[in-house]
This record gives structure tokens, C-alpha cells and sequence, in this order.
């Protein structure tokens, strides 16, 4: 997809992004920075986590141990190279909700919209929706002008607990880095790939999560979470989502970021089982792990 779907999902929290990202997962902390151009890797690290330190939730405390998260940050950034005083923070898709939402009629202030928003999902979502930091997108296809005709439009929102994201927010600052940019993971790998005309799945694997997002005319139409399982298992039902409510008629490709096991078996098996061809999204060369940290980091790709 575009550079603008993510550009314009965290301008609520950060209009220039910085040039390093730090992933909070439930195994690793993960930094990786670009360089002045955004053209290449500055740097990356991964530090590992001991088991139940860290986990993603809408609606419990995320840093379970603070002293060992706060440790691995500073090896994690230490180790990359991490020079600067912000740095985007890339959260547990767990610890957010991504949703779809539709106006018959949408306001034409930005606050007017963002009430809207919080209201549209005020009975949808599991925490207090008033309070959440939250950002969303009118989606139109890549390239075009903004939207002039507010009527019947479709909007792509970012939402997160307020406490959950100050709790990221608080372990940066004890380091004297602001946290400029806060977006869950899938989103900012969404940053690294490019959506075609044609209709294409992403698949997002993450410690205990898997996500996919369903992209039609190059724009996101559908996204769901689910828990950890078989990559065929978390895939098949979206894909019969695609056919029967989406009017799919034939995925033409399907794109997966991994974390770091060795996918390709599950690869190989989900493009036998489902007749699609499956790439790893790019960039060739580096470690899927790195991958959402460089896409908030704003990687430019060839």
C-alpha cells in the first residue's frame, strides 16, 4: 500500500516520524533506525525477553516487569546505535483495535470527524473509547485528490486505551526519548508493502497474534486479529470472508511478514492449499523481525 495510508494513521500522534522505532513483543524488544534519506538501515538489534515480562492487552497492564523490559530497551537501543531523543514506538497489535467504519454523512472538521469516529465505536470496542488516542483515514485509492464528497465514505481507524499507550510512553521517557509516533505493528508494516490494483492479502505473524488485512483497489478492506495458531488456520477464514462478503474473485497474491521462526514450510503449504502465490514482504535481506520497526522508522523501498 501507499506511504499515505500510514502517514496519515499516525499524524494524530507525530507529523514527521523519527528516523528510529523500537517493537514491543512479548519475546524481543526490537530497535532498528534508516539513515537521513530513510534509504537503508542505520541499524538493528533485537533483545530478548524472558517469558510473561511483556504482553499486548486492550484491557490489562502491558509491562508486567518493568526493571527486565527497561533493561532489554536500553541494551536493545544501546546495541542498534540509537543516537537522538525520539524514536517511534511500534505496540502489540494486541494492545490496539484497528476497525472499519462507514459514513452515510461525515463532518467536515477534523474534530467534528473524530467525535463521529469515537462515537461510531463507542458500543464496538472493549475500553473507553472517549478516552483513547485514536487516528483514522478516509480511504481513497492511491493518488487521488482528497475527498470533497463526504457522503457515504469509508474510514480505516486506529484506536488504543490511553493508559495502555502512556505506559510505552512512560518507559521512553525515563531514558529522555520522547516517543513522537505510537502505532501498532501491523500498521507499521503496512509501511513496507505496496498494494496493486488487484486483490491481495497480508498476513501479519507476531508472538501470540496472527493478523490479515484484505486489500482491494489498493486500499485495506477488512482486517482481522486472531490468536496464535497454524498459518492456513488463521488464514482460510478470512479468505472465505474475502469470497462470500467481499465479492472476492481470486486473490492474486498473498504477501506475509513473519517474526523469527523459519516460515517457509507454512509458506509453501498455504500456497499449495489455497492456489496463491505467497511472497515475504519486503525488503530482501532483512529479517522479518526487523521489518515493522523499519516500517515506522518510513524505509523508503526501491
Amino acid at each position: 500500500m501507499s506511504k499515505a495510508l500510514l502517514d496519515t494513521v499516525t499524524r494524530f500522534f507525530q507529523p514527521q516520524r523519527p528516523l528510529w522505532a523500537c517493537e514491543f513483543t512479548s519475546r524481543h524488544l526490537v530497535a532498528a533506525g534508516v539513515d537521513a534519506s530513510r534509504k537503508k538501515p542505520a541499524g538493528m538489534m533485537a533483545a530478548a525477553l524472558p517469558s510473561a515480562v511483556l504482553a499486548g492487552s486492550l484491557s490489562e497492564k502491558n509491562i508486567l516487569k518493568d526493571p527486565i523490559v527497561f533493561d532489554a530497551l536500553k541494551e536493545a537501543l544501546g546495541r542498534a546505535g540509537f543516537k537522538g531523543s525520539e524514536i517511534s514506538v511500534v505496540i502489540p497489535d494486541d494492545s490496539s483495535r484497528i476497525a472499519f467504519v462507514n459514513a452515510e454523512t461525515l463532518p467536515h472538521g477534523h474534530d467534528e470527524r473524530e467525535a463521529f469516529v469515537r462515537w461510531k465505536l463507542k458500543k464496538t470496542v472493549p475500553f473507553d473509547v472517549d478516552a483513547a488516542q485514536i487516528a483514522f483515514r478516509i480511504l481513497t485509492p492511491p493518488g487521488s485528490p482528497p475527498v470533497r464528497d463526504v457522503k457515504n465514505v469509508d474510514l480505516l481507524v486506529a484506536l488504543s486505551p490511553r493508559p495502555v499507550v502512556q505506559e510505552y510512553e512512560a518507559l521512553m521517557e525515563r531514558l529522555d526519548i520522547h516517543a513522537g509516533c505510537v502505532i501498532p505493528s501491523t500498521l507499521a508494516s503496512l509501511n513496507l508493502f505496496r498494494a496493486p490494483k488487484e486483490d491481495v492479502l497480508f498476513v501479519k505473524t507476531a508472538p501470540g497474534c496472527i493478523t490479515t488485512t484484505i486489500f482491494q483497489d489498493g486500499l485495506p478492506r477488512f482486517y482481522r486479529r486472531v490468536a496464535e495458531m497454524p498459518l492456513y488456520d488463521a488464514v482460510f477464514p478470512t479468505v472465505m470472508y474475502y469470497q462470500d462478503k467481499l465479492d472476492g474473485d481470486g486473490l492474486r497474491a498473498i504477501s506475509v511478514c513473519g517474526y523469527d521462526l523459519d516460515l517457509r514450510r507454512e509458506l509453501s503449504e498455504l500456497e499449495t492449499q489455497l492456489g496463491v502465490p505467497v511472497f515475504e514482504l519486503a525488503p530482501d535481506g532483512v529479517e522479518d523481525i526487523f521489518k515493522p520497526a523499519l516500517g515506522a522508522a518510513n524505509l523508503a523501498l526501491n
